[in-house]
């Protein structure tokens, strides 16, 4: 079995999402603006508190290399759909007999790519699955794009 390290339970795909997809690259850029205007020297006087932000900033540029990913951590910590997965010795939801079950449907509220994508994943497997996620990836393509305005 591939790596799924990035692969959901539900089946999406972390590197989609906007966490690692964009803020790290945003926060680094940022981080490199403020630099060169010389906020680390000063950034505590100007703005009580800066400390801690230009830390947060720093850590927010390393989310693409440091996230752990869903299985290991990372995402809703009341997930419904992880425990589910584990219990019935599933890897990724989109492989179970049941999918889309009413877990998936309710997540895919906020995420509408999620069943298509799981069906696709069942149509041409998971390594070609993962190719095509990370061809998405190079678009510029993040969940954030799609999810529905309501989400949290």
């Amino acid at each position: 079995m591939p790596d799924l390290k990035y692969v959901t339970y539900c089946g999406l795909y972390c590197r989609l999402c906007g966490h690692m997809a964009r803020m790290p690259k945003q926060a680094r850029e940022l981080r490199e603006s403020m630099r060169k205007e010389g906020w680390e020297h000063y950034g505590e006087a100007v703005h009580p508190g800066f400390g801690e932000f230009w830390r947060i900033l720093a850590r927010l540029g390393e989310t693409d290399e440091t996230c752990p990913g869903c299985r290991g951590g990372c995402g809703f910590p009341g997930c419904e759909i992880r425990p589910c997965a584990q219990e019935r010795g599933v890897e990724i939801c989109p492989l179970c007999d049941d999918f889309p079950c009413e877990h998936i449907e309710g997540l895919a509220r906020t995420y509408p790519t999620l069943i298509s994508d799981g069906m696709r994943m069942r149509e041409v497997g998971l390594d070609a699955w993962i190719s095509e996620q990370e061809a998405r990836r190079a678009t510029g393509f993040a969940y954030a794009d799609i999810r529905h305005p309501d989400s949290d």
